[in-house]
């Protein structure tokens, strides 16, 4: 899912930010069309992939409740044992 999200997420980053919107191109900071793609994907993938990051390290891993777990996973887990 996160995959998905990420794939997503950097389409919509390089549609809305790298190709620019032609009506709006002389309020631009930076010509994009100058710019080489490897740069302008490079970049989206990176921001992507960062927001896809940090949504895996904020709602995956709850570090109380992994604490439990290694707790009682002795106990309860018989594939250990």
């Amino acid at each position: 899912m996160l995959m998905g999200f990420g794939a997503f997420a950097n389409f919509f980053i390089y549609q809305a930010f790298f190709t620019g919107i032609y009506n709006y191109r002389q309020l631009e900071l930076l010509n994009m069309r100058s710019l080489p793609i490897a740069l302008k994907l490079g970049v989206s993938t990176t921001i992507a992939g960062a927001m896809s990051y940090m949504l895996y390290q904020d709602h995956l891993y709850e570090e109380d409740l992994y604490r439990v777990a290694l707790k009682y996973r002795m106990e309860y887990d018989k594939d250990l044992i």
